[in-house]
């Protein structure tokens, strides 16, 4: 077997650091495929170590670059002259893809020129990037990479606003299907089970530099859930109130608007370019939050029409189940109230992204350690393990269900709600709301003693 290299043909004798450049440059130009164990002139050398190889591509693929490749890239071996090679098929991809760790950058972003691979101009990636925008990739158009997903939770919040669900039409009636009947993004975003990961992130000081004080994930499920829990957090738990009196007078304020919050966090999802696989997130600073998606204004919107509260959604079947579980309103009320707190001065449109930046009545302490560390040192020694691994559990997710705990400390239903009890009597957790939309909390050693 001799190979040569051509504007589809890339060899590799080993795995490099330059792997990453080539699958990106294949996905951005046109299809190709690349032979590992195979030397520049074509001569096999093969591969030793296989499995260990292998499994470093596929960290690659899911772990270095964006938005998510995997499903245009197809791993084989194959056994040739007494070894074993490699073979990795590229297809072009939907999107601008580029190394996680450069961003969107000349550094980040390869073409294919001839049987070479190339940093892209920044003419070149904002071009490609506003190609995509243009050619309005819907996602429900886009197929799931899951392929039988379930919405037990979709139809509970849907019954709990009094809609019917009519299970031999519900994927149709949700626009949850392309248009040769597979599920679709929308449908992967929607589902019980994906890999969406919403992060809401809390620095100690002004920036990023100050080091994290605490990082959230709120995610693998359905979109709408995880929106809501991550809301909730913010507008829970770091929404604190400061209480004033003058002239006996007793004032209430808050750390921001919560319903600017809203506003700004639910369109964040809404809009959000989820085509590119990016989901947004929350940086929370001592004197402010922000507020981050991808995508940016979208093209066909001016900013002034964007001001004057123009809602012209990016994903409009997305949108229309929003409004159906009364996350948002078609009166385009949301940003001008946000303009009427803050001004327009928080909104900062960037080539790929759109930034909110709400700033907070008062500053606030970024302690080192939070609620959850501390009620962790009170932990009784005598606890049963698997107790300690239920709350362990709760503090990475205080939103999890009983199904979920059981499922992340590995522990059947009746065994999960057991040791609930256990640590509910002693004092160290409690629950805050209902079943449903509820979370667990981290009693405090101040709040145990009162």
């Amino acid at each position: 077997m001799i190979l040569a290299e051509t504007e589809r043909t890339e060899l590799k004798q080993k795995l490099t650091d330059a792997f990453p450049k080539e699958i990106v440059a294949f996905l951005n130009t046109d299809s190709g495929t690349i032979y590992l164990g195979v030397n520049d002139d074509g001569s096999v050398c093969g591969v030793t170590n296989l499995d260990e190889i292998l499994k470093k591509i596929a960290d690659i693929l899911g772990d270095q670059i964006l938005p998510d490749p995997r499903s245009y890239v197809e791993l084989g071996t194959k056994f040739v002259e007494q070894r074993h090679i490699i073979e990795i098929k590229v297809q072009k991809g939907e999107g601008l893809y580029y190394i996680k760790k450069y961003g969107r950058s000349a550094q980040g972003c390869f073409i294919r020129v001839g049987s070479t691979t190339r940093s892209m101009s920044e003419e070149q990636i904002s071009i490609l990037h506003n190609k995509y925008l243009d050619s309005k990739v819907r996602i429900t158009e886009i197929p799931s990479r899951i392929k039988n997903p379930t919405f037990q939770y979709l139809k509970l919040l849907l019954t709990e606003k009094g809609f019917t669900i009519n299970e031999a039409t519900f994927a149709e009636n949700f626009h949850l299907l392309t248009k040769d009947g597979e599920y679709n993004r929308m449908a992967e975003l929607l589902s019980d089970k994906n890999d969406v990961s919403i992060k809401i992130v809390r620095f100690k000081g002004k920036s990023k530099a100050d080091g994290i004080a605490l990082r959230n994930e709120y995610g693998e499920k359905c979109l709408v859930v995880a929106m809501k829990q991550a809301f909730d957090y913010c507008a829970d738990v770091i929404n604190e109130t400061h209480i004033s009196f003058t002239k006996g007078v007793r004032n209430d304020q808050p750390l921001f608007d919560r319903n600017s919050f809203r506003e700004v966090w639910f369109n964040a999802c809404l809009h959000n370019n989820w085509a590119d696989g990016t989901p947004p997130a929350v940086y929370i600073y001592s004197d402010r939050m922000e507020i981050i998606s991808t995508g940016g204004i979208p093209l066909n919107l001016s900013k002034e029409d964007f001001f004057r509260g123009v809602s012209k959604p990016v994903n409009e079947e997305l949108a229309q189940i929003f409004i159906r579980l009364d996350l948002m309103e078609q009166t385009g009320s949301g940003i001008p109230l946000v303009i009427e707190h803050y001004g327009k001065n928080v909104f900062e449109f960037l080539d790929f992204f759109l930034r909110v930046t709400i700033p907070f009545a008062f500053e606030i302490e970024n302690e080192d350690s939070e609620d959850f560390p501390k009620a962790s040192q009170r932990l009784p020694k005598e606890i049963p393990k698997v107790a300690q691994k239920t709350f362990e559990a709760i503090c990475s997710d205080p939103y999890a269900t009983l199904a979920e705990l059981g499922l992340k400390v590995g522990v059947s239903d009746r065994s999960i709600k057991t040791h609930i009890a256990l640590l509910k009597k002693g004092k160290i957790i409690r629950r805050v709301g209902g079943k449903t939309h509820g979370h667990w909390k981290i009693i405090s050693q101040d709040e145990d003693s009162k």
